[in-house]
């Protein structure tokens, strides 16, 4: 979906009817991003023609059970990850929440997002006991390699 696609006007979360491209167009497009059809999930600028298109986004999130919950609050087990968007600004960016294990007795939970900086290591990390709020999905549970986390 190009911005050039998108003509119109936006308000609180409300289509208008003036869009080239209509809204069950753009859900679709969101539910792809979110699911993973066709489209690498990573991150992703959610504004078009200098429109903030969150509110539709965390709208389509929530009908694909991602649900806006703290980190903190999520029970979560060694060797499983749970996929998640964490929004900032007009920004979604697309990770997992999983137990980092160091040793058999150091281990932590964090939320590592899948885009990695120069070293390898996820650019974007949040701590498990953290009250951010993080679009998870916990029915869409992986099996991980703790020794081999990607």
């Amino acid at each position: 979906m190009q911005s050039s696609n998108l003509e119109g006007h936006y308000n609180d979360g409300l289509f208008s009817t003036n869009y080239n491209m209509n809204i069950s167009e753009i859900e679709d497009a969101f539910n792809d991003i979110i699911l993973g059809n066709g489209v690498k999930r990573s991150v992703h600028n959610l504004v078009f023609n200098n429109e903030n298109l969150t509110p539709l986004f965390k709208n389509c999130l929530i009908k694909n059970n991602f649900l806006p919950t703290p980190l903190k609050k999520i029970e979560l087990e060694t060797g499983i990850r749970y996929p998640g968007f964490y929004i900032q600004s007009s920004m979604a960016y697309f990770g997992h929440l999983f137990w980092e294990v160091f040793n058999e007795k150091r281990k932590r939970k964090i939320w590592g997002s899948i885009i990695r900086n120069e070293k390898g290591d996820w650019k974007y990390i949040l701590p498990g006991n953290s009250l951010k709020i993080v679009y998870m999905n916990v029915d869409k549970a992986q099996q991980v390699d703790i020794n081999h986390l990607t």
